[in-house]
């Protein structure tokens, strides 16, 4: 699999779990959102208006520079590369939660700073059901996520999905999760192993799989 992947999803997906276990299928290297360094998002979950565009900014600055460090670091034309997130998920998070003019000045400040990096052979979004997030959230016990409300989730999904309906130079693909289990059962991730190694033509695929 010598291309770059990205695999994205909403909080709680396992979108995590599903890039190490691709790659190790495939034997490449991946790269891991370090978002637990940025020092605003506990303060976000608990006052959004107050520390969002804090929050947004944090992101960019460092997903740009570990996005940098790793480009530099593997040629990922050669051996491939995964990620367990986009750098377009900066600007798919700051439509959401910022105002009209943060974001203005948010998106330029993207804008400039993605041209310098390379773009993702395919875009893939896990798409699970509000309650099973909720319940995987919960599960895994993290104090700051605490606040995190079914319809934030919802507001995630519906930001996604209105970039890939207009990323039409880009090749999208979102899979509908809820009914798999790809980390108990090895058919589901045999399954979703496959499709990620398919073509796709530019612009957004939506599968449902039962």
């Amino acid at each position: 699999m010598q291309r770059y992947l990205v695999v994205e999803g909403n909080i709680g997906v396992g979108k995590t779990t599903l890039t190490q276990l691709l790659s190790q299928a495939w034997e490449i290297p991946a790269l891991y959102e370090r978002f637990l360094e940025n020092p605003f998002l506990p303060k976000f979950y608990e006052d959004p208006k107050r520390y969002a565009f804090s929050v947004e900014t944090a992101f960019l600055s460092e997903r740009y520079r570990q996005m940098r460090d790793e480009f530099a670091a593997h040629d990922f034309k050669r051996s491939g590369l995964l990620a367990d997130y986009s750098f377009y998920k900066s600007l798919i998070f700051a439509r959401r939660t910022l105002d009209k003019d943060e974001y203005q000045l948010f998106s330029e400040l993207f804008g400039i700073v993605n041209s310098q990096l390379p773009q993702p052979y395919l875009f893939v979004y896990l798409k699970t059901n509000t309650d099973r997030l909720l319940e995987n959230i919960a599960k895994r016990g993290r104090d700051f996520e605490k606040h995190i409300t079914a319809e934030y989730l919802q507001n995630i999904d519906a930001g996604y999905r209105q970039f890939m309906e207009q990323a039409s130079g880009m090749r999208c693909l979102l899979v509908h999760t809820t009914d798999l289990d790809f980390v108990h059962r090895p058919e589901d991730l045999v399954l979703l192993k496959k499709l990620l190694e398919a073509d796709y033509k530019y612009g957004m695929t939506e599968i449902t799989i039962r």
